[in-house]
Order: C-alpha cells, then sequence, then structure tokens
C-alpha cells in the first residue's frame, strides 16, 4: 500500500524521528483497518455488497436443502451470468434438517478453518425469528450476534437470508421482513429479501407454486427464486436472462417471470426507507 502517510515514515525514519514516525504509522495502520471495516461491515441492511462475493458459505436447514440444495441452484445460475462461467467462484451449502440458527455455531467455525470466504448466508428455522416463543427468539438474537461476531472476525461479509411466511399466512411477511431487517442492523449484516420475493411472485403470478405440499418448503419454483434473490443481492447484477434450473421441466417464461422478480424486488428494497 503506498500511502503518503508511509511515504512520511521512511522520510521520517531516515532522519532518525522514531517518535513522529511511529506515530505516523499508526495512523496509516488506523486508516488502512478502518476501510478494511467499512468493506465487512454493513453501512445498512440494504446497502449494496461492497466487495467479492466469490467465495459463499450457506448456512440454513430444509429449507435451503430442498431441491438439490439452494446453493447449487445459485451456483448454476451464477456460473450462467457471471463473466467467465464463474470461474474461480466457490458455493457451498451447509444445512442442518429442522436446524435452528444456533446449531450452526460449530459449522461456521470449523468451516472458517478449510478456507477464508468472502461471504456468509445465515438463514434461521423458518419463523424461528418471530416465535411465540420468547426463548427460541431470544436464542435466535444471541447465536446470530455471536455468529455474525464470528463472520467478521474471519473478514467475512454477513447476509441474511429473509424467510418466508407459510402459504396459509401471509401475514407472517411483514413480521419476518422486520425480524431480519432489526438483526442485520445489530450486527452490521446485509439482508437478501427472499421472502419479500416470494410475497410479490405470489401477487404477480399466482399460477405459479412455490410451495411444496406441505405449505412450508420451497417447491423447484420457490427454491429457484431463492436463488434468483440471492444472485442480485450478493452480485448487484439482474437474474434475468440466467440459465434455468438443471434437471427440472421447467418452462422458460416460469424461469423469466421469477428472475424479474426478484430483480424488481431487490432493487425497490434498496431503494426503501426501512
Amino acid at each position: 500500500m503506498n500511502t503518503p502517510l508511509l511515504a512520511d515514515f521512511a522520510t521520517i525514519s531516515k532522519e532518525k524521528n522514531m517518535k513522529k514516525a511511529l506515530y505516523l504509522l499508526a495512523s496509516c495502520l488506523c486508516m488502512t483497518t478502518f476501510v478494511h471495516a467499512e468493506t465487512i461491515i454493513a453501512p445498512s441492511p440494504q446497502a449494496v455488497i461492497s466487495g467479492p462475493s466469490k467465495t459463499v458459505a450457506l448456512y440454513g436447514n430444509s429449507y435451503t436443502h430442498y431441491n438439490n440444495n439452494l446453493n447449487t441452484r445459485l451456483r448454476d445460475l451464477a456460473r450462467s451470468l457471471l463473466p467467465d462461467g464463474g470461474k474461480g467462484y466457490a458455493w457451498r451449502g451447509i444445512t442442518i434438517s429442522s436446524g435452528h440458527l444456533g446449531w450452526h455455531i460449530p459449522n461456521l467455525a470449523f468451516q472458517n478453518n478449510l478456507q477464508p470466504w468472502d461471504t456468509v448466508i445465515f438463514q434461521g428455522n423458518s419463523t424461528e425469528t418471530i416465535s411465540a416463543k420468547a426463548a427460541t427468539r431470544a436464542s435466535f438474537t444471541e447465536s446470530a450476534i455471536k455468529m455474525a461476531a464470528m463472520a467478521h472476525k474471519a473478514n467475512e461479509k454477513v447476509v441474511w437470508f429473509m424467510t418466508w411466511a407459510r402459504k396459509d399466512k401471509p401475514e407472517q411477511t411483514e413480521k419476518l421482513k422486520r425480524a431480519y431487517l432489526d438483526i442485520a442492523r445489530q450486527t452490521g449484516g446485509y439482508v437478501a429479501p427472499v421472502g419479500l420475493a416470494f410475497a410479490a411472485s405470489l401477487q404477480q403470478h399466482p399460477e405459479i407454486n412455490l410451495y411444496h405440499s406441505d405449505g412450508n418448503h420451497p417447491s423447484l419454483a420457490g427454491s429457484y427464486l431463492a436463488a434468483c434473490v440471492l444472485f442480485a443481492t450478493l452480485y448487484n447484477q439482474s437474474p434475468v436472462g440466467g440459465a434455468l434450473p438443471v434437471d427440472s421441466d421447467m418452462k422458460e417464461p416460469t424461469a423469466r417471470a421469477l428472475q424479474q422478480t426478484a430483480w424488481e424486488v431487490v432493487t425497490a428494497f434498496r431503494q426503501q426507507n426501512l
């Protein structure tokens, strides 16, 4: 790093004025740390993500595991849209069936020892953030704060995966939105508005079924919509024109509708004063 402060440090050192030189060096290091922190800590939950997301780890449960794991849907979509087919990029999914967020604390520590990650995505258990049980909500908050601190210490950006409402309880969308915005503000994280994209798609394209037969887990279309939202959030790029999900019978008009909805929701989300 060639800065005026470092240049001054070299000159003053030659003059053997070490006290002043050390002061300048310390100032330079503080400035460097501050700039670095700004790239890791989100200025707001709705901000455009700063810096690259070439290596991404996604921590979730069956919401992300369904339909051949969300990370593979994100990977395939990204490879079809990123320059040079996303060469050098990696996406990993770590899931625990029915898992709550805090269950992933050992997984996060283990994965961080394997390799550095640019970005980690955290998804709480479906409606864990708005549970009627105060202890469940408190556990989520405590775990979220701890995991975000672990991630930031490892120089990883944190993205919160806003979950969707159950099919028969659309009123949950607003509560989930508020809960994920709140935890993102507390932890210096970004928010991927997946739940808002579900609500928008159900309004705009009710013919596209986003839910598994249980009315809770995602159908293939739901997983693909989530992947489109994550892509738009991570790379600040429209998913429109991306590849259809492999090993599926999804038609192009359906894929394009989901891609467009994802991009519109992410763009609008970033412009809203929430």
